[in-house]
């Protein structure tokens, strides 16, 4: 078969346990995108959603930081962090085996689990998109966390590899990036922190604890950049966003916009739909819900040469 939908969003677990905090409306909409995203995937007959998200530094600490890594045990285990419940949704083990050894047979080298913990990243979203019966998944996780982090061309073309694979799989498949957009986590002193050159920050990790506050910054403006980019299908644009640039205009959590991009290059470079964007200073975090437009053959020439961007 083929993959047959796509999709990118935020993930912030203050999404639901901060709903009522926001304007209703605003928390109206945003809802209302998250169902219609598992609406969607129902309406396509999806076997199995591909998932995009970042560890927080929940599984991989500063001891080991793998770039990708994808779970293949039977069980993708909900860690319960940041307030929500702890929940267990069914992986698809073959198609996470062969997306792993495909993978490596296409010299991208993923780190896997066979006893995958999902934080947030994964179960908000899909806590929001589908309030019956629990999809089938393949979690993937992304270093969105920990300086220094996959290159934007490298997460396209990580995605757009294992998109290949799971497109030839006989399943129908649908994926969803999860990230961002536009937020700044912890204090200063944190960020600082943690853009330290690696190998120097083990031994004093304790003294910097995240710390999250009650309203947060949002960057409007690079926030309906990258959905109006992604609209247009101009993924090779993006990709040449450096690290330093995003978290100078954006914050250290706009760095989870490499799921988005991941989700793009399985989706071939296909243009966004976007569902709903709106800045939620209680949640922190500029919120979105979009769509891949995969009505069309011929997508973005990011699906060409991604790895060739030069950096912004």
């Amino acid at each position: 078969m083929t993959l047959v939908g796509a999709f990118a969003c935020s993930h912030a677990a203050l999404m639901v346990t901060r709903r009522e905090a926001c304007d209703a409306a605003l928390q109206q909409q945003v809802y209302a995108a998250f169902t219609q995203v598992g609406e969607r995937i129902a309406e396509l007959e999806a076997d199995v959603v591909v998932v995009f998200g970042t560890d927080h530094g929940r599984n991989f600490t500063l001891e080991h930081v793998p770039a990708f890594t994808i779970g293949i045990g039977a069980v993708a285990h909900g860690m319960g962090d940041g307030g929500l419940p702890q929940i267990d949704f069914p992986v698809d083990q073959p198609l996470a085996a062969e997306m792993l050894t495909g993978a490596l047979a296409a010299d991208v080298d993923l780190a896997f689990s066979e006893d995958m913990k999902i934080d947030h990243s994964f179960v908000t979203p899909l806590m929001l998109a589908f309030s019956g019966p629990r999809p089938t998944v393949v979690p993937v996780t992304q270093n969105c966390a920990i300086p220094p982090r996959p290159t934007m061309a490298r997460s396209f073309y990580v995605g757009r590899t294992l998109g290949q694979i799971a497109a030839a799989s006989g399943r129908r498949v649908a994926v969803i990036g999860t990230g961002g957009l536009s937020h700044w986590v912890g204090s200063q002193e944190r960020r600082d922190f943690m853009n330290r050159p690696p190998g120097t920050r083990i031994g004093e990790l304790s003294q910097y604890p995240v710390t999250i506050a009650d309203t947060g910054s949002i960057n409007q403006d690079f926030d309906r950049e990258l959905l109006s980019l992604g609209e247009q299908g101009r993924w090779e644009e993006v990709l040449r966003w450096s690290p330093e640039s995003i978290e100078s205009s954006a914050g250290n959590g706009a760095q989870e916009i490499r799921n988005w991009i991941a989700a793009a290059g399985f989706a071939d470079g296909a243009p966004l739909k976007s569902f709903v964007y709106t800045p939620v200073p209680e949640w922190l975090t500029g919120t979105a819900v979009a769509e891949f437009d995969l009505s069309g053959q011929e997508h973005s020439s990011a699906a060409a040469q991604p790895e060739a961007a030069g950096a912004r």
